[in-house]
């Protein structure tokens, strides 16, 4: 005979609910969830954004002042004809909680377009090159060696500073990286109003031995660097000869 008692319900959870569940609540410890953050924003703003969406615990921790400080902004422009609203407030954020690409681009920006400010900027970009950014290394290193601003600020102390990151650049492979990165963002800085003061006119050469007999035009072709490969770091070559030529390239680009 037919079992009459009505069938008892059983809750079933699908897959899809189960990893919203446990989307919830991760269980791990904040200071492991912060340390995962701070590697995602190094790395990729996308997928920055995409953790943020991953639960509420996430969303907090991703708000933290260190993950901004961190985030990697070489997907955001330097420039755009019209401003992005969320887009000026996350790069404000980053200004604020000391993100070294947000400051060195504010410090740019103000030394080359700010008649009253560029003093400011020049410190900025310093302030950031003393923090290991390579980008502002040479921007530092550059400005030093060939503006007629640093006759007036300049000092031994910021010529042997200029060359250290100049060597360490070079040692790293990636003067020439940084040559053309630098040099693109001066060049969107001339259609952004360029300070009208400013003269970009080389110095006296770092190189006083004309012709110099250790130069390297010989050995790679009237200093023609196809690759960071090219940029030996040999004792035997002049030094000063190769930091003349890194201004002039520089000068010619922007």
């Amino acid at each position: 005979m037919a079992d009459s008692r009505p069938l008892k319900r059983i809750k079933t959870t699908t897959c899809d609910e189960e990893t919203s569940n446990k989307s919830m609540s991760l269980g791990l410890p904040t200071e492991i969830l912060l340390d995962i953050s701070l590697k995602v924003a190094s790395q990729s703003l996308t997928d920055l954004c995409h953790l943020k969406m991953t639960s509420k615990e996430l969303l907090n921790i991703t708000n933290d002042d260190d993950v901004y400080k961190h985030a990697f902004l070489d997907a955001i422009p330097f420039f755009r004809f019209q401003e992005i609203p969320q887009e000026a407030s996350f790069l404000s954020r980053c200004r604020s909680s000391g993100n070294l690409e947000s400051l060195y681009r504010e410090g740019m920006e103000l030394y080359f377009t700010n008649l009253e400010l560029y003093e400011m900027g020049l410190y900025m970009v310093r302030m950031v090159a003393q923090k290991g950014h390579k980008r502002a290394m040479y921007a530092f290193a550059m400005i030093v060696l060939m503006s007629r601003d640093t006759i007036r600020i300049g000092s031994l102390g910021e010529f042997e500073e200029a060359l250290g990151y100049l060597r360490f650049l070079r040692n790293q492979k990636c003067v020439l990286r940084c040559r053309n990165d630098v040099a693109k963002f001066v060049r969107c800085l001339r259609w952004n109003n360029m300070r009208s003061d400013l003269v970009i006119a080389v110095r006296e050469r770092l190189c006083n031995n004309v012709p110099c007999t250790n130069t390297w035009k010989l050995k790679v072709g009237s200093w023609c660097f196809m690759t960071e490969d090219d940029d030996e770091n040999d004792p035997n070559m002049c030094e000063n000869c190769r930091w003349d030529h890194e201004v002039e390239e520089f000068c010619t680009m922007i």
